[in-house]
This record gives C-alpha cells, structure tokens and sequence, in this order.
C-alpha cells in the first residue's frame, strides 16, 4: 500500500507518492531557486528563463524530493491523501500518452469517478528515463 498525495492542475488530477514530497507552500519566494519539471512549462509565464512571474502568486507549490535531487510542481490544489493498493493502480494506454514527448507516469488509479495520474518522480528527475 502508497499514500499518494493527489492534486488538480487545471481540472485533470495527479498523484505523487507522500514519500516525495517535502512541503507545500504557496511562497513563491520559497521556490524561486528550485527547479521547476519540465511538464511545468505553460503554467507558470516565464520573462527569462530563469525568472518565474505572474501566475506563480496565485499558486500553490509542491516542494519534492528523489534522491539528492529537489524541483516543484506548481499545481492549482491539493485534493486528499489516498491509501492505494498497488493492484489499484494500473498501466496507462499506449493511446493515452502517445503524444507525449517524455513519458513519466507510473500509472492511473481512480477515486471515484475521477482518474488520477501517478507521477514516476525518478523518470520526470531524469532526462535519460526510458520513455
């Protein structure tokens, strides 16, 4: 059994293991030194590459950890923690991630009728991850 951690960004809900994740804040100041994933680019307006402005005040920030290595995940709301079973928590479709240039699911469990999509840190940590 995992404790994930399942939050919203925008309407589609994401998970990441309670393991991970180190703090959650909404000081942006907090993170600005941090480095963001790369499947955070579009919801977050950059200026520079690496200055970070406007929507990061009216976000909050999961601070995580794998490894040695720490990034953040801006998101738009923490959901709940989940109790999941590993049996609960299955592949995603080839057709459902076809599109995507990285691939760094660890797979798709449901709470209730809402699909909530694992996040394998380790693969969105690492550019050399198999896809």
């Amino acid at each position: 059994m995992v404790n994930i951690l399942v939050f919203k960004i925008g309407v589609n809900c994401f998970g990441i293991e309670t393991a991970h994740v180190k703090s959650i804040t909404k000081n942006a100041e907090r993170v600005k030194d941090k480095p963001f994933p790369v499947f955070a680019d579009g919801l977050v307006d950059y200026v520079f590459p690496d200055k970070r402005i406007n929507k990061c005040r009216e976000r909050e920030f999961i601070i995580a950890s794998f490894e040695r290595d720490e990034f953040v995940m801006p998101i738009d709301g923490i959901v709940d923690i989940f109790q999941v079973l590993e049996k609960d928590i299955v592949p995603i479709p080839a057709f459902a991630v076809r599109h995507m240039a990285k691939k760094f699911f660890q797979g798709v469990f449901a709470v209730g009728e809402q699909l909530v999509l694992i996040v394998d840190v380790g693969k969105l940590l690492h550019e050399d991850a198999d896809a």
